[in-house]
């Protein structure tokens, strides 16, 4: 079930940020992701749309990639895996990043190109992802 008032959440999300989120994504946060966060069969928590944070208003340490640094106002999480062990993020820069999904706290590297490249992966196998 989409989440209530999901078109008005994903404007408002693009408008504070100043983006435009990647067709796939925004699908996805329209249509897909969770009402409340949700858990799956691999420990990772699925955030619901309401929960979708950039990197700086989400996570205080320092980034060890500079690429990802230097855009993490424009970097969206929307999972973590167990309880914040660490967590991906989408770039939505307009740029050659743009789309592509990044692991924070495990490394700061992109792990897909984008984020149905990241579904597929993740679905085929979780670990490789990570």
């Amino acid at each position: 079930m989409p989440y209530p008032d999901a078109e008005k959440v994903v404007r408002d999300l693009e408008r504070r940020h100043g983006i435009v989120l990647p067709d796939d994504f925004r699908a996805y946060l329209l249509t897909t992701a969770p009402k409340d966060d949700q858990w799956d069969g691999t420990d990772m928590i699925w955030w619901s749309l309401s929960r979708v944070r950039s990197i700086p208003e989400e996570y205080e340490h320092s980034l060890k990639n500079p690429l990802i640094a230097a855009k993490a106002e424009r970097y969206l999480f929307f999972a973590d895996y167990c309880l914040w062990f660490w967590a991906w993020a989408i770039c939505c820069e307009a740029g050659e990043d743009y789309g592509k999904v990044a692991i924070i706290g495990a490394g700061d590297r992109w792990v897909a190109d984008s984020f149905t490249d990241f579904v597929k992966a993740y679905v085929g196998n979780p670990d490789s992802v990570n």
